[in-house]
């Protein structure tokens, strides 16, 4: 990868970072926390994968972990790739945070509402475009938003 290359990579995931810390700063002005939000509830737990990564998705994760009303639980059952639990000091809301590593190096973040199942089901079939995935194993049959497209969804 030349320096170009490089540059605009790097860019591209400012923008990523300044447009999730937008839409959650938007969520906790208006309620105090995302916790709430059915869109911020699908985008941070739907599933990724079998053979690709929502970038979107990882960003959003790892932003809300740093938020804080968001605190960890020290103690907590351990579960295959399950990286930590955590509560929300604004709503009480308690989450799990799963990072699977698909591939070397390659993480698929989630959120899951303990004890609420699967947020599948909320919005289907929509993910970010921001993928990276193996290829012949992009996401076929879904709706692929735009990093803009995104924030107008999450926000609307």
């Amino acid at each position: 990868m030349n320096r170009e290359q490089l540059a605009k990579m790097e860019l591209l995931i400012k923008n990523r970072e300044e447009t999730v810390d937008r839409v959650l700063s938007e969520y906790c002005q208006e309620d105090g926390c995302p916790c709430g939000f059915r869109k911020f509830q699908y985008w941070a737990g739907k599933e990724q994968g079998p053979g690709w990564q929502d970038s979107i998705q990882n960003q959003l994760v790892k932003s809300t972990l740093k938020l804080k009303c968001f605190k960890a639980i020290d103690d907590f059952k351990k579960e295959y790739w399950l990286e930590g639990e955590y509560y929300c000091k604004n709503c009480g809301t308690k989450w799990k945070h799963f990072s699977e590593e698909w591939r070397m190096l390659a993480f698929r973040e989630r959120l899951l509402i303990i004890g609420k199942s699967n947020p599948e089901k909320l919005f289907e079939g929509i993910v970010g475009a921001e993928i990276f995935a193996t290829a012949g194993s992009e996401p076929k049959g879904k709706t692929l938003l735009t990093l803009e497209e995104w924030e107008k969804f999450m926000v609307e």
